[in-house]
């Protein structure tokens, strides 16, 4: 009997984990993360290329391993709202760069997002404590003018931001090799 339930729960999860399979593959998002943290400390051009060259490996791994599991309109929606969370941050960062409030903006809105993009894109699966602990950094991160502590400037809510997405990346990464069987090979 234990051993059905089990068996039960392991389908579960993976049909919560398929449902959120686009959110779920951190190591475009961890790749995104280190990036960031270059560009912050100033390696803008490395930090594009680690972008750029993460998104591909990791889209390549992903679709490899577990085959296309996503519908079209779940990817559009998951690429608006990235987009509208890049221009949230991007606002956020312009904001800093002119110094018009006491604390880092970028790490505010940054939360912001991420609170709201766990809402829509882990409804299946949940939230981890690494999730949360990634927005109490970006919250607590964005007081660091005040103590003394922003010592790149605005880049300092970028490197915050950087960090987030590495947690959160690796947490995703994480429960999706966990949940999900690799696809048979012909």
């Amino acid at each position: 009997m234990t051993n059905q339930l089990n068996e039960l729960d392991d389908v579960r999860r993976t049909a919560a984990v398929a449902a959120d399979y686009t959110q779920l593959q951190g190591l475009i998002n961890a790749s995104t993360g280190v990036g960031f943290a270059l560009w912050a400390l100033g390696q803008p051009g490395s930090g594009g290329v680690v972008i750029g060259i993460g998104a591909a490996v990791g889209v390549a791994y992903y679709r490899r391993r577990y085959g296309r599991a996503v519908g079209r309109a779940s990817l559009l929606a998951t690429l608006a709202f990235v987009l509208a969370a890049f221009v949230l941050c991007l606002v956020g960062y312009v904001l800093d760069r002119l110094a018009v409030s006491p604390v880092l903006l970028l790490p505010l809105l940054a939360a912001v997002s991420l609170a709201a993009g766990y809402r829509l894109g882990y409804r299946h699966v949940g939230v981890t404590r690494a999730h949360w602990a990634a927005v109490a950094l970006l919250v607590l991160g964005s007081l660091t003018p005040l103590v003394g502590l922003d010592v790149l400037g605005p880049r300092t809510g970028v490197l915050l931001l950087g960090a987030a997405m590495v947690v959160i990346g690796l947490a995703d990464h994480v429960r999706l090799v966990a949940a999900m069987k690799p696809v048979p090979r012909d």
